[in-house]
């Protein structure tokens, strides 16, 4: 049990309406929730979330979206992310946790399994498979390799080619991303605000076909030794 809540808590899901909620995975949760002493706000849709601080939990149903992550990279405020009522296979594990989520819930979890769960979020703590945990700072480590490699060995993507659907903007931003730099890095650069980073690199995975900023890496590279051989 929560002794005294320093942070809001918001329970996102569609079905989460005035009469009844229709997924019974939502019910179960929602009374978890409770069940765990979390002070709920609960909303049907994204748009209606207020101002979040970085403490704030979000518990958002991503049983419907067609890209689970999608509403998280377009979300302006600062929140930590927890996506629930997910089948396995929905989402890579991975990819969520270098993007920032805090945790992932399956539909085939055990109550027993849900509640450790919940009580470690709110102890501050994140809720993944050790073995994803694990693959997660393989690849990352995999990134930072790369990242050292294109700081000591440095090629600029503007010059070398000009992909047709990329913004100057964003090729400035994937040069930023390939030399190691974090949201608040090219924030600071560029003199923009993390969330406008944020929608750029979201538009950037979508317009490469990327996943994640490992993925991007090596669209990058690929990309910049194919426009050197042109």
């Amino acid at each position: 049990m929560l002794n005294k809540q320093k942070f809001s808590v918001y329970l996102i899901s569609g079905s989460l309406t005035s009469d009844e909620a229709n997924d019974e995975h939502v019910v179960l949760f929602r009374q978890l929730l409770l069940t765990c002493g979390y002070q709920l706000t609960e909303l049907t849709a994204i748009e209606q979330l207020e101002r979040t601080s970085n403490q704030d939990l979000i518990f958002y149903d991503a049983r419907d979206a067609e890209e689970k992550l999608a509403e998280f990279y377009r979300y302006k405020g600062h929140a930590r992310w927890i996506l629930f009522n997910l089948q396995h296979g929905d989402l890579d594990e991975c990819e969520a946790i270098i993007a920032g989520v805090e945790g992932i819930f399956y539909k085939s979890d055990s109550p027993e399994l849900l509640l450790k769960g919940l009580r470690r979020l709110a102890k501050m703590d994140v809720w993944f498979k050790r073995n994803s945990i694990n693959e997660a700072l393989r690849r990352l480590r995999q990134q930072t390799k790369k990242s050292a490699a294109a700081i000591a060995y440095p090629r600029d993507i503007s010059k070398s080619v000009s992909h047709p659907r990329l913004t100057k903007r964003e090729i400035t931003i994937i040069e930023l991303v390939a030399q190691g730099s974090q949201n608040q890095e090219i924030a600071d650069q560029l003199h923009i605000s993390v969330n406008t980073v944020k929608t750029h690199i979201y538009s950037i995975f979508r317009k490469t076909h990327s996943r994640n900023r490992i993925e991007l890496l090596s669209w990058s590279q690929q990309y910049v030794s194919e426009g050197q051989q042109g």
